[in-house]
Protein backbone atom coordinates (compact mmCIF):
# COMPACT_ATOMS: atom_id res chain seq x y z
CA UNK A 1 0.00 0.00 0.00
CA UNK A 2 1.38 3.39 -0.99
CA UNK A 3 1.90 5.89 1.81
CA UNK A 4 -0.50 8.75 1.42
CA UNK A 5 0.16 12.24 2.71
CA UNK A 6 -1.88 13.42 5.66
CA UNK A 7 -4.91 15.51 4.97
CA UNK A 8 -3.93 19.12 4.39
CA UNK A 9 -4.94 21.65 7.02
CA UNK A 10 -8.13 23.56 6.48
CA UNK A 11 -7.20 26.09 3.81
CA UNK A 12 -7.19 29.73 4.70
CA UNK A 13 -8.75 32.09 2.19
CA UNK A 14 -6.04 33.26 -0.19
CA UNK A 15 -5.70 36.84 -1.28
CA UNK A 16 -5.73 37.59 -4.99
CA UNK A 17 -1.98 38.26 -4.87
CA UNK A 18 -1.16 34.89 -3.32
CA UNK A 19 -3.35 33.06 -5.86
CA UNK A 20 -1.59 34.74 -8.76
CA UNK A 21 1.85 33.87 -7.40
CA UNK A 22 1.10 30.23 -6.58
CA UNK A 23 2.52 27.45 -8.72
CA UNK A 24 0.33 24.37 -8.43
CA UNK A 25 0.33 21.20 -10.49
CA UNK A 26 -0.94 17.67 -10.35
CA UNK A 27 1.46 14.75 -10.28
CA UNK A 28 0.52 14.00 -13.89
CA UNK A 29 1.22 17.59 -14.94
CA UNK A 30 4.62 17.44 -13.23
CA UNK A 31 5.40 14.18 -15.00
CA UNK A 32 4.45 15.75 -18.35
CA UNK A 33 6.60 18.83 -17.60
CA UNK A 34 9.63 16.67 -16.79
CA UNK A 35 9.10 14.74 -20.02
CA UNK A 36 8.89 17.98 -22.02
CA UNK A 37 11.93 19.54 -20.31
CA UNK A 38 14.38 16.63 -20.25
CA UNK A 39 12.81 13.94 -22.40
CA UNK A 40 12.51 11.50 -19.51
CA UNK A 41 9.05 10.03 -19.04
CA UNK A 42 8.23 9.32 -15.40
CA UNK A 43 5.19 7.34 -14.44
CA UNK A 44 2.98 9.57 -12.30
CA UNK A 45 2.62 6.80 -9.69
CA UNK A 46 6.42 6.48 -9.46
CA UNK A 47 6.78 10.27 -9.18
CA UNK A 48 4.43 10.31 -6.18
CA UNK A 49 6.99 8.57 -3.96
CA UNK A 50 9.65 11.32 -4.16
CA UNK A 51 6.93 14.00 -4.02
CA UNK A 52 5.59 12.50 -0.79
CA UNK A 53 9.10 12.48 0.65
CA UNK A 54 9.61 16.09 -0.44
CA UNK A 55 6.31 16.94 1.24
CA UNK A 56 7.43 15.29 4.48
CA UNK A 57 10.53 17.49 4.46
CA UNK A 58 8.49 20.59 3.54
CA UNK A 59 10.02 21.17 0.08
CA UNK A 60 6.61 20.91 -1.61
CA UNK A 61 3.13 21.28 -0.17
CA UNK A 62 0.37 18.80 -0.86
CA UNK A 63 -2.79 20.84 -1.37
CA UNK A 64 -5.67 18.54 -2.31
CA UNK A 65 -6.79 15.64 -4.46
CA UNK A 66 -8.73 16.20 -7.68
CA UNK A 67 -11.98 14.42 -8.41
CA UNK A 68 -9.99 12.05 -10.63
CA UNK A 69 -7.73 11.17 -7.70
CA UNK A 70 -4.67 13.19 -8.77
CA UNK A 71 -2.68 14.91 -6.04
CA UNK A 72 -2.25 18.66 -6.39
CA UNK A 73 1.08 20.06 -5.23
CA UNK A 74 1.95 23.68 -4.41
CA UNK A 75 5.46 24.29 -5.73
CA UNK A 76 5.53 28.05 -5.10
CA UNK A 77 8.27 27.93 -2.46
CA UNK A 78 10.07 24.81 -3.73
CA UNK A 79 13.00 26.54 -5.51
CA UNK A 80 13.81 28.68 -2.46
CA UNK A 81 13.43 25.77 -0.04
CA UNK A 82 15.62 23.47 -2.13
CA UNK A 83 18.19 26.23 -2.67
CA UNK A 84 18.39 26.87 1.07
CA UNK A 85 18.81 23.16 1.82
CA UNK A 86 21.56 22.79 -0.78
CA UNK A 87 23.34 25.90 0.49
CA UNK A 88 23.17 24.63 4.09
CA UNK A 89 24.58 21.24 3.04
CA UNK A 90 27.40 22.85 1.08
CA UNK A 91 28.34 25.15 3.95
CA UNK A 92 28.36 22.20 6.37
CA UNK A 93 30.60 20.20 4.00
CA UNK A 94 32.95 23.14 3.54
CA UNK A 95 33.15 23.75 7.29
CA UNK A 96 33.90 20.05 7.83
CA UNK A 97 36.57 20.09 5.17
CA UNK A 98 38.18 23.23 6.61
CA UNK A 99 38.09 21.81 10.14
CA UNK A 100 39.75 18.56 9.01
CA UNK A 101 42.45 20.40 7.04
CA UNK A 102 43.45 22.62 10.00
CA UNK A 103 45.22 19.78 11.78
Amino acid sequence: MTDRPPSPPTPTPATDDSRENRVVATTTQLSDSIDDAVGCRLDAAALETPLLELDRHEFVDWVTVTRRGDYVWDLSETPDRLGDAIADALVARLEGWLASSDG
